[in-house]
């Protein structure tokens, strides 16, 4: 899926995780509107372009993108009841959840350079070792 344009490969990976995790799909899900807004933005324009193509996009598109806007309706009213604490206390939010690269860092100081277990300790500890024979 790497060469997938991004909108095809999320709508693969979603269809592909929601059999598998059903609950933290409905989580995620509940921070990406963008198909139901597209559905939303397509039937404004029909009702105002009455056109037989403005129909048959609008068609098209809840055919195309319908699914995964209900799954993201879905997983908004979820979200909620799993915000209020009723349903599913085991699970964190990948998207609400504090990661701990998000927060600052209170350590003024600079990382140790005498850290024996650094990438780049490991990789010049590599460089150094490599025999290079020039004749």
């Amino acid at each position: 899926m790497n060469r997938l344009p991004r909108p095809i490969a999320d709508w693969i990976a979603l269809w592909r995780d929601l059999p598998r995790h059903p609950r933290q799909v409905l989580l995620n899900r509940a921070h990406s509107w963008g198909s139901s807004l597209g559905i939303g933005l397509l039937a404004v324009m029909d009702s105002f372009a009455v056109h037989p193509l403005t129909e048959e996009v609008l068609y098209t598109a809840l055919v195309v993108t319908g699914p995964s806007s209900l799954v993201a309706i879905t997983g908004a009213l979820a979200h909620t009841l799993w915000e209020r604490g009723l349903i599913w206390s085991d699970l964190e939010c990948q998207w609400c959840g504090d990661d701990p690269d998000d927060g600052h860092d209170d350590d003024t100081d600079p990382d140790d350079p005498d850290d024996p277990h650094g990438i780049a300790r490991d990789a010049s500890a590599w460089l150094r070792a490599q025999a290079t024979c020039t004749h």
